[in-house]
């Protein structure tokens, strides 16, 4: 067959099947996806945040927080974890005053640790050269606050204790939440109150601790965090010396009068302790100066005690 007759009926073959027509479409293609490679490799980088959550089983995820650790989470947390795993900050507000209250070389106490989100937050702001001690009552909590700072690499500058911070050196019944565990206290709540939370509370016995013995070792103090979820005169009480020795020392604590009566003491009596130690307040919400009477007026605030 003469090559002229073969190439006519190639092409007849080529249009019969849509050759022509597929190889056009699929030179198209490969044209817009090098235009769209050019397109995206022009576009600026994406945010590192969020990389994850991911679930590592046993109800545990690891999280990103924004300001750069990696942390382990309780998924059947209520109160933390929802806000880390979907938004990688907790209580912002406290997260700001922090890094403007803390330096680096500083020594920082976290009483009411929790998982660690404040302690490692402490330990980015004060570096090697500072020193962080971690103070959380509840066992499975402390476990993973000890996890979070081995996985940050911070272990040779932060310390944790799973103790009770209290007035005296003493054996304590301590009651876990189930599902609201960083509310755990040695208080407790109205069963209407934990039925309208969905929760459950057991007791267990834990140690607890006097900070001014477990502090006395540091070289000063110069930010205490206190959320101990209503124990806070009894925290104060067990911080005199420390407190004494360190006049420069700032105490953000947590304000809840309903808190400090289920543990069995009054709301007067931490202003009237508070006053005693020569603090002024502020309240941190709003940043305004109060007395023991505009304090006694509200029922939640997170208060800065300075000298």
């Amino acid at each position: 067959m003469p090559p002229s007759l073969m190439s006519r009926l190639a092409d007849r073959v080529r249009r019969a099947l849509g050759l022509d027509d597929l190889r056009r479409q699929v030179e198209a293609v490969n044209d817009r996806l090098a235009g769209l490679e050019t397109r995206v490799a022009g576009l600026p980088s994406a945010p590192t945040y969020p990389r994850g959550p991911l679930y590592f089983g046993d109800h545990t995820a690891l999280v990103a927080t924004r300001w750069g650790a990696k942390m382990l989470v309780d998924t059947r947390d209520a109160a933390i974890a929802p806000w880390l795993v979907l938004d990688g900050m907790w209580e912002p507000h406290v997260t700001s005053w922090m890094q403007s209250a803390l330096g680096r070389g500083q020594v920082f106490v976290d009483v009411g640790a929790n998982v660690g989100y404040f302690t490692l937050l402490g330990a980015q702001l004060v570096g090697q050269e500072g020193l962080v001690v971690a103070v959380e009552a509840h066992p499975e909590l402390a476990a993973i606050l000890q996890r979070n700072v081995v996985i940050n690499g911070v272990y040779g500058y932060v310390t944790c204790h799973q103790k009770a911070a209290w007035s005296e050196n003493t054996e304590l019944q301590f009651n876990i939440r189930e599902n609201f565990a960083g509310n755990s206290s040695a208080g407790t709540i109205a069963a209407a109150d934990m039925t309208r939370l969905g929760d459950t509370e057991r007791p267990v016995t834990v140690d607890a601790v006097v900070l001014d013995d477990l502090l006395q070792h540091l070289p000063r103090v110069d930010v205490i965090k206190v959320d101990v979820e209503g124990a806070e005169v009894h925290v104060f009480q067990g911080l005199r010396r420390t407190l004494a020795a360190n006049p420069q020392a700032v105490v953000m604590f947590e304000w809840a009068p309903a808190q400090i009566e289920s543990v069995g003491d009054t709301p007067a009596q931490l202003i009237a302790l508070v006053e005693e130690l020569g603090f002024q307040l502020r309240l941190l919400e709003t940043g305004d100066t109060v007395d023991g009477t505009a304090l006694m007026a509200l029922p939640y605030g997170n208060v800065v005690a300075s000298r």
